[in-house]
């Protein structure tokens, strides 16, 4: 079967100390592992802020890893274990897409109109006059 790439997102609970999340993201790490799953990325959680408050608590440790599983019951359990364990606030778990590396562009670049050969023409004195009393004009009548 194809291994699949998935990312687990979480929160920590903002009172723990610095062991206490090191300890906590290990044991993630270990259900990862014991069901079959290969970590391939890993950002340690860092406190942050939070958007909205979680169980009355408004900063929390926030950390990702990212994982490959080839069997869906593994991701199951790993969900459940996540789910069981008291000192995650959330999690969520989301399928990295294939061509996540590739750059993606919604709009063509257009080419520009100038080229180095186009010569760039400057008014003469003459026009610069004629330009700067029309626009005196126009604010005038303002």
């Amino acid at each position: 079967m194809k291994q699949v790439v998935y990312e687990l997102a979480y929160h920590l609970s903002p009172d723990f100390e610095e062991t206490q999340v090191k300890q906590t993201t290990q044991s993630i790490e270990n259900y990862i592992t014991s069901n079959g799953g290969v970590v391939s990325f890993k950002k340690e959680p860092e406190r942050t802020r939070l958007s909205y408050p979680i169980n009355h608590n408004k900063q929390a440790y926030f950390g990702y890893v990212h994982f490959s599983l080839d069997n869906k019951e593994g991701l199951a359990t790993i969900d459940e274990q996540m789910r069981l364990n008291n000192d995650v606030l959330r999690h969520l778990t989301v399928k990295v897409p294939a061509d996540m590396g590739k750059p993606k562009f919604r709009f063509k670049p257009q080419k520009s109109r100038i080229t180095p050969e186009t010569p760039i023409i400057k008014p003469t004195p003459e026009q610069s006059k004629e330009l700067d009393k029309e626009l005196e004009d126009i604010i005038g009548n303002l």
